[in-house]
């Protein structure tokens, strides 16, 4: 059988270096692209919340450096291959070259599969665009609007007071605002599951009372008749 060598820097295949076709695994890698890796990639950042969207969803991203480096990974983590050696990949790697931004440069580092179970390595570099933009949910709070008012009447126990003040601020994006009332508060809600988790909190280290009606609040832009949710709640001695 006659003596292999590297079609591009004439190695000698020796039975130890994999070999890719013509070329050794070195040189296949240098000079092909093995996965289509987009070289910008962008998403829209809420500036007030630090929420990110995915697709027609709105997820928590935390702090810009946080979110940019959250987006890279999902976006990048599912890509196409772009040749058809390519059996399997999976990203190993991923860290900001630049300082994280508006515009921030990271590095994906691959662990790529090729045919014949030889198994290499590619980077790509990839700017990550963070376009500033409001979530509907801080949209609406900034407008002073919500959908579901929890009025809340009565003395709660300490503890319950204690989770419920925790509460609200694990909710913080949700509320609207809290209003103080003769005895008791109005607490101004996005949605409902927003009141759902907050009730259900109260529920463990209260008794309540609680009763579901309705108020009409205009009309939509398409003239539908919306309507806010409103919940009564009494605390019980």
């Amino acid at each position: 059988m006659p003596a292999r060598f590297c079609a591009y820097c004439g190695r000698h295949d020796d039975g130890r270096t994999p070999f890719i076709g013509s070329l050794c695994l070195e040189c296949f890698v240098k000079l092909n692209k093995l996965l289509c890796v987009p070289g910008t990639v962008s998403f829209d950042y809420c500036r007030f919340c630090g929420a990110l969207r995915l697709g027609y969803r709105w997820v928590e991203g935390g702090e810009l450096g946080e979110a940019v480096i959250e987006y890279a990974r999902r976006a990048l983590s599912s890509v196409k291959p772009c040749r058809p050696e390519v059996r399997g990949y999976e990203l190993v790697e991923l860290k900001p070259v630049t300082v994280p931004s508006w515009r921030t440069v990271v590095r994906a580092r691959y662990r790529v599969e090729l045919e014949g179970g030889v198994a290499a390595e590619q980077e790509y570099t990839v700017e990550v665009r963070a376009n500033p933009s409001i979530c509907p949910s801080c949209h609406m709070a900034r407008g002073g609007d919500y959908n579901v008012v929890v009025q809340l009447r009565g003395r709660l126990p300490p503890e319950a007071a204690r989770k419920l003040a925790e509460k609200l601020d694990e909710l913080s994006a949700k509320v609207v605002d809290v209003v103080e009332r003769d005895g008791g508060v109005d607490i101004l809600l996005e949605d409902r599951s927003a009141a759902s988790r907050l009730l259900r909190e109260l529920r463990k280290y209260a008794k309540l009372k609680i009763r579901y009606s309705g108020e009409d609040v205009g009309v939509t832009s398409r003239g539908r008749l919306r309507r806010r949710l409103v919940i009564s709640v009494r605390v019980l001695e």
